[in-house]
């Protein structure tokens, strides 16, 4: 009985630790203020999921978010950044820093899926300091948003993503659309 006591408390101090994490929904294509990106990526924990409310950023009709400063960078490790089921455009075209990318990591183990990144002065998405063990899309078949899992970068100034520094390594960067894709991403929105 004690042993099954103390690998009881252990399952539960184990499972403490990995920091399950709370939904954080999106549900304003503003820049700022309340149910924005912006103030979910300042709300967020280790462990959480930003997903996007598919009655504002319906997937046959993406919605755009009209950036007009860099976002925060994401740096609590664990977090799902998820719009694979829903319409989500990141335009940074307003943004008039040079050095702006689109979403900056600087953490591990997190997901980023199903978003369309267009119009950064530098670069779409950034993995640096050492980010590890991240994933960058993913199956552009599973989700019911117009990228799936994948992610859509383009009309950048610079690279769709950038994996920069020597210990970042091990990330997953898979089914996303790179390049310059005007036609496409208007077309979804």
């Amino acid at each position: 009985m004690q042993k099954a006591v103390i690998l009881g408390l252990l399952f539960v101090v184990a499972f403490a630790g990995l920091g399950l994490g709370k939904e954080i929904v999106v549900t304003s294509t503003a820049d700022s203020g309340s149910g924005t990106l912006r103030w979910a990526l300042e709300m967020v924990h280790s462990g959480d999921v930003i997903t996007f409310d598919a009655t504002v950023f319906p997937p046959d009709a993406p919605a755009t978010i009209h950036l007009r400063s860099v976002l925060p960078p994401i740096g609590c490790g664990h977090l799902t950044v998820d719009a694979s089921d829903e319409g989500v455009i990141l335009d940074g075209s307003g943004i008039l820093a040079r050095g702006a990318d689109g979403l900056f990591v600087s953490s591990d183990w997190n997901t980023i899926r199903g978003l369309q990144i267009i119009g950064f002065p530098a670069n779409g998405i950034v993995l640096d300091e050492g980010a590890q063990q991240n994933r960058i899309g993913g199956d552009r078949g599973i989700g019911s948003g117009p990228m799936g899992q994948g992610n859509l970068l383009s009309s950048n100034g610079g690279r769709g993503i950038g994996l920069w520094g020597a210990e970042t390594s091990f990330n997953t960067v898979e089914g996303n659309i790179i390049g310059n894709q005007c036609r496409r991403h208007k077309a979804m929105g």
